[in-house]
């Protein structure tokens, strides 16, 4: 029966075009040659094309095939309007275009149409007598909203194009030219407008969901959800959503489309009922509203079956006016009973439908294409989605008394809160002034670090100190926490570890006395300590660790990452703390690795833990870079693998010690020299 009323309307289309041109055969249809120019701004191309149609099924060779296609007697239409709207069918539109161009050029031909699932554009090639249609690769098709194509017109030639066109959504054919910067500048400013229209859409799904959870009215809930399925109804009318959100074609995001139409008209249904208080009434009139939105959540449903897409294709066109003509009507009703919120929902509404009107007139070409006519029902659905806001902003003020304690409590709750953040930022101008302000110079040792508090001030702590003119001593503490408490506490270990360095060269007696010192002034929290002793001159590392992380060395010889464990108690477990002494030795260009346990316990969304695994390969990877350029790309690699938190769970520190004796860099820079000169 389908494919019965398929043939019947495709055998009316033949015979409309046959009766316009009975006595004009495919050959004797001549469209005039459209002149390419270095001015076209946007130059409407249908009068300048001729269409055919051919149902599903007739003739796959004439279908699908241009060059059989041209080879048969088919009936061609010119097209006489700038924007031909077939509505929905599921023929198969060929489009004849020749274009002549005095100049060695290239121009944009572009379809304002993003829905177009089926698009194809050939050639006409001669090679002797012989002429053929090729197409024209995807690889000049660009990457747009609509359909687009960058062709290049050779000087003084005459070329001729074929279009195969087809889709389920309503078929409207309005092609156009540009020149390369017009369609750029188009490009530009057609992007800036959608950035602004999703933009405010955007803005007001957080600001009203923010209500929603706040005022927890059910009229804010289903507005939210509505404002929802329209955007991503949106995001499938304009093409938006393959090119930004989720990029695929056409045809998958109008599978979903007619989906989303519903659920915006049945939310936007529940949203009227609950914001008119339509329950209130009796009769017909609540009952509706229940009705017509469970008809809609049924149409989505349908819409998922591929045999039912034409059908409920067709449906989601006419049903949103039908729900208007019910929500139009019962604001009337609620206004004329002294409703005065139903004000600004009447003109919402109101603009909403003038502005789809407009849209539809546009693609009707019953008005110009304007830039305001085309981005009309943009334009109209931002004012209406404005004007529901202060209509349900209208409410909030009914409640302006009852909350009116509830604000004092919220004003005096700011000023703590700003007294607070006046505090954090003085913690953290103290912090850093207890971190070292540079970073110690010595031979043969080059030294980098980067450190990150998880909040403004954090527990993680490091220092230097010189033992001796070839000597340096470096000191990495990790409190439990982060935070003020813990910030506290790092304070307390860098005046300890002052004192203690200078009084003992042991890192072992070193780090046994800073927990004796500090014993009992822990509180909750413990720490994590390891200090070493690096002698510039021979390499020599000798190193104490109370309970924190590995070291790391990296041989730049094999590019192989060693971890250097050695046992040691955590502070503030005991003041009789129980730790040892390793010595170890470094080679020349060979790189040593000191941090905190927030790199390899940081977790990402699933909550995996970024691991030593992770941590040994990307520091053995980048051996060859300099040691702040290897802690960026580490700290960029852990922020990605987080989810790109703007503050991770736990303070990171990272310090990267590189063993360059000078002999070494002598020898690099005589190499470097002596290749120069040759």
């Amino acid at each position: 029966m389908v494919d019965f009323f398929r043939k019947i309307r495709s055998t009316a289309f033949i015979c409309f075009l046959l009766l316009g041109f009975s006595t004009l055969n495919a050959e004797e249809v001549r469209v005039t040659s459209f002149p390419l120019s270095g001015t076209m701004k946007g130059v409407p191309l249908n009068q300048f094309m001729s269409i055919s149609a051919f149902a599903p099924g007739s003739s796959q060779a004439v279908e699908k095939d241009p060059n059989r296609l041209m080879s048969v007697d088919s009936v061609w239409k010119p097209i006489e309007k700038d924007s031909l709207s077939l509505s929905f069918t599921d023929e198969v539109f060929w489009l004849k275009l020749r274009i002549s161009s005095g100049g060695d050029e290239d121009w944009f031909l572009v379809l304002n149409n993003p829905g177009m699932e089926e698009l194809a554009v050939y050639r006409k090639e001669s090679s002797g007598e012989k002429e053929s249609w090729k197409e024209i690769g995807s690889d000049r098709r660009i990457s747009y909203v609509h359909a687009a194509y960058r062709m290049h017109a050779r000087a003084n030639s005459s070329e001729e194009f074929l279009i195969r066109a087809a889709s389920r959504r309503s078929v409207v054919f309005n092609f156009q030219a540009w020149s390369p910067k017009e369609f750029a500048s188009r490009i530009q400013s057609e992007n800036l407008f959608l950035g602004v229209f999703f933009g405010a859409i955007g803005i007001m799904l957080i600001y009203n969901g923010f209500l929603a959870f706040v005022v927890k009215d059910s009229s804010y809930f289903f507005y939210v959800f509505y404002l929802l399925f329209y955007a991503l109804w949106q995001f499938a009318v304009s093409g938006v959503g393959a090119r930004y959100l989720v990029q695929a074609s056409p045809v998958a995001w109008n599978d979903y489309l007619v989906g989303f139409a519903f659920l915006s008209v049945a939310f936007s249904l529940l949203f009227t009922r609950s914001f008119l208080h339509m329950e209130r009434e009796t009769g017909w009139k609540d009952r509706a509203f229940l009705i017509l939105a469970a008809f809609a959540v049924l149409g989505f449903f349908v819409s998922l079956i591929p045999s039912a897409y034409g059908l409920m294709m067709k449906a989601v066109s006419w049903y949103p006016f039908l729900a208007a003509g019910l929500v139009v009507y019962s604001g009337f009703l609620r206004l004329r009973k002294g409703y005065k919120p139903a004000r600004y929902f009447l003109l919402a509404w109101s603009v909403l439908i003038v502005s789809v009107l407009i849209t539809a007139l546009r693609n009707l070409s019953w008005i110009p294409d304007s830039f305001l006519a085309h981005w009309s029902a943009q334009f109209g659905s931002v004012i209406e989605m404005t004007l529901l806001s202060f209509a349900l902003a209208h409410r909030i003020k009914t409640l302006e008394k009852d909350s009116l304690q509830a604000r004092l409590e919220n004003y005096e709750s700011q000023l703590k809160l700003t007294e607070i953040e006046q505090e954090l930022k003085i913690a953290r101008e103290l912090q850093e002034s207890i971190l070292p302000d540079h970073l110690p110079k010595m031979p043969n040792l080059q030294l980098s670090v980067r450190n990150e508090f998880a909040s403004s001030v954090g527990g993680d702590f490091y220092d230097f100190h010189y033992v001796g003119p070839n000597k340096l001593g470096i000191f990495l503490s990790d409190v439990s926490g982060h935070g003020i408490p813990a910030a506290i506490i790092a304070s307390m270990v860098k005046l300890a570890f002052s004192i203690e360095a200078r009084n003992h060269e042991d890192p072992a007696e070193v780090l046994r006395n800073i927990n004796r010192s500090l014993s009992g002034k822990y509180g909750k929290h413990y720490i994590t300590a390891a200090y070493l002793l690096v002698d510039g001159t021979s390499g020599k590392v000798t190193y104490s660790n109370a309970g924190h992380p590995p070291l790391v060395a990296i041989a730049r010889s094999s590019g192989t990452a060693k971890e250097i464990f050695l046992p040691g108690w955590i502070m503030g477990m005991d003041p009789s703390l129980k730790n040892s002494v390793a010595e170890f030795q470094l080679e020349p260009g060979d790189r040593l690795i000191i941090y905190t346990d927030g790199i390899t316990e940081a977790r990402n969304q699933k909550g995996e833990i970024f691991g030593f695994q992770r941590f040994y390969k990307l520091l053995a990877e980048n051996i060859g870079l300099p040691g702040e350029s290897m802690a960026e790309v580490l700290f960029k690699t852990v922020r990605e693998f987080t989810g790109n938190r703007k503050h991770f769970e736990d303070d990171l520190t990272l310090i990267v010690l590189d063993f360059q004796p000078t002999s070494e860099k002598k020898t690099l820079s005589e190499i470097t020299s002596t290749l120069s000169r040759n």
